[in-house]
This record gives C-alpha cells, structure tokens and sequence, in this order.
C-alpha cells in the first residue's frame, strides 16, 4: 500500500509548523477498496467533496473514501510531535498505508493514535432542509446475479447487465431525481460521468447542499440525488468497484 506511490516510512515526512492550517486533497485511487484514514492527534475539517464545496463544513475524526472519492479537508496543527497520517486499519497502515507529518523542531518516532469511531455520514456536511423542487423520478435497481462457487457474482443496473441495458433516457435542461437503491449486500461507490448531483436523501435522512460526482451506496440502502442535466452526450454511469463494472454494473445515460 502507499500514499503518493510511497508506502510508510519510505517518502519525505511532510513539514509543518504548530498553529499553521494545512489543505489536504485526498483521492481515494483503488479500484476496489474503501478507505478509511486518520491522522493521529487531530480533527480535519471537510470542506469540499469531488470538488464542490459543502453546504456544512464540518470536523471528523476520520475520513471514509469510496474508490475514486474525492475530499478537500482542513487541518489546524495544534498538536506538536511526529505523527503518522493513514489508514485506521492496522494491517494496511503497518503494509505503507501511511506517511509521517512532522512539525518542526520534533524528533523521534512517529505515532499514531487511532480516531474514534464515529459513523461517517453524508448529511453532517448538508443542511438540513431544502427546496421539493419538481423533478422526474429515475429509479436505479441494483442487484447482484449468483453465478456459482467457482466465478465471480454479475451485477445488474434495472435488472439488465451491460451491455445488454436500455439507456438512462432524460431531457436537456430537466431535472431528474436518481433513485439509487442498492439491494444487494455490498456497498457499490456510483459515478456519474461529466455531471454533479445533489444529495437529498441519504439512508431515508433529507439532506441538500452536497455535491458530487460519487456517491457510497451502503448495502440494502438507498440515496436520492437531484441532477440538472445539462451536459448533452453519451453518459456513462457504473460502479466505481472494477470487479463490479467488469461483471455488469454501467449504463449509459442518453439525452433526448
């Protein structure tokens, strides 16, 4: 494992000074993993997701990235020392998931203390309650295709898999709410290309003032997202799991 193509222990630490604020751009580049990261000693302060910022800027203890996720976070540097920036799994912390914040005038090994473990939730970065603009509903199934033991399970989108799928049909200049329900018992990281949506119902909470291109969809869970179509062109629509693309979950979204 490695941040920036450098495991744990093997980059430059990264330097700061105490009382200065520094902007962490974080992508999670796997192709299958969520993460989960912390840095020791400290709190970020998400202030922008895929590169929107956020309606509720809001402190964690730890960041949670789906595969190609993207977050803008804030750290205030209150606590002196050499500390260790990471994931809050210990096997792929100690195996590079990791790299060293040091602050000036510290020495000696670095270390990490782990984050609580607090639920990370999309709405915390929302407010609350938001416009019931008119919008056409796009209901997007998701399911999972036993194939057997010995091969790996398909995935369909409506109950089709691609690319034997109708497309996603909508209009230029409309708004759509996607209906993202996962009923399958694996979380699915879904992108949208060349469009942003807005969050407004997450695990059945009400939320709005999120924008992204990525969204976790939890297992047997559903997220409600608004989109203002308003990119014309063949729109590819997947998980962002490769195994799960590979074996089936894309459509296309085409407009009228």
């Amino acid at each position: 494992f490695s941040i920036n193509d450098r495991a744990l222990g093997y980059a430059e630490p990264i330097r700061v000074r105490e009382g200065q604020r520094v902007l962490f751009h974080i992508l999670n580049a796997s192709a299958t993993l969520q993460r989960r990261i912390g840095l020791s000693g400290h709190k970020f302060h998400v202030v922008a997701m895929d590169g929107n910022p956020v309606a509720n800027p809001a402190d964690v203890g730890a960041l949670e990235l789906g595969p190609a996720e993207r977050i803008d976070a804030m750290v205030t540097m209150n606590q002196p020392g050499v500390w260790i920036l990471g994931a809050t799994d210990d096997h792929d912390r100690k195996a590079g998931m990791g790299i060293v914040i040091e602050y000036a005038n510290q020495t000696g090994a670095p270390r990490w203390i782990g984050p609580n473990d607090s639920k990370w939730d999309y709405t915390m970065f929302g407010t609350k309650a938001g416009e019931n603009e008119t919008a056409t509903p796009r209901p997007l199934v998701f399911t999972k295709k036993f194939i057997s033991p010995l091969w790996v399970d398909h995935w369909r989108v409506n109950g089709e898999e691609f690319p034997r799928t109708d497309p996603i049909r909508v209009t230029a200049g409309e708004r759509f709410r996607l209906i993202f329900d996962n009923q399958s018992d694996e979380a699915h990281p879904v992108h949208l290309h060349r469009h942003t949506f807005e969050l407004r119902k997450v695990n059945g909470v009400p939320t709005c003032g999120v924008h992204k291109d990525v969204v976790i969809v939890n297992p047997k869970a559903q997220v409600e997202a608004l989109l203002l179509a308003n990119n014309p062109g063949p729109t590819l629509f997947h998980c962002h799991n490769q195994m799960h693309m590979d074996f089936g979950f894309m459509a296309m979204m085409e407009y009228s």
